[in-house]
């Protein structure tokens, strides 16, 4: 299996599906890197192919862990199907200033 998250420096990229069906190895791989205390500040998208709102909740508790550390997270380069799900619940507002690379609508 194809490991789904990984890390360049203060980069994270997650690949392939972000949905219920992965939710708990994503999740878990998040937390022990933060918790490992890795600087992470971006958040590359550019390689999901499917989210879903459990993929949504594992970003928006990314950007806690990281907001909660006094660091800003930067979401780059969502692929299609993150920015299609961005627009379907009208989420443009809530990450505004955090999505670069993003389609214009």
């Amino acid at each position: 299996m194809t490991r789904q998250v990984r890390y360049k420096g203060r980069r994270m990229h997650i690949a392939g599906e972000l949905t219920i069906y992965t939710a708990a190895t994503v999740h878990a791989e998040i937390s022990s890197a933060l918790a490992k205390g890795n600087r992470i500040q971006e958040v590359d998208l550019s390689a999901v192919t499917e989210i879903d709102t459990a993929g949504l909740q594992l970003l928006l508790m990314a950007r806690r862990s990281v907001n909660a550390a006094q660091r800003p997270l930067q979401v780059l380069n969502p692929s299609s199907a993150v920015s299609d799900l961005l627009g379907l619940l009208q989420l443009g507002e809530t990450l505004q200033g955090t999505v670069e690379g993003a389609p214009a609508p």
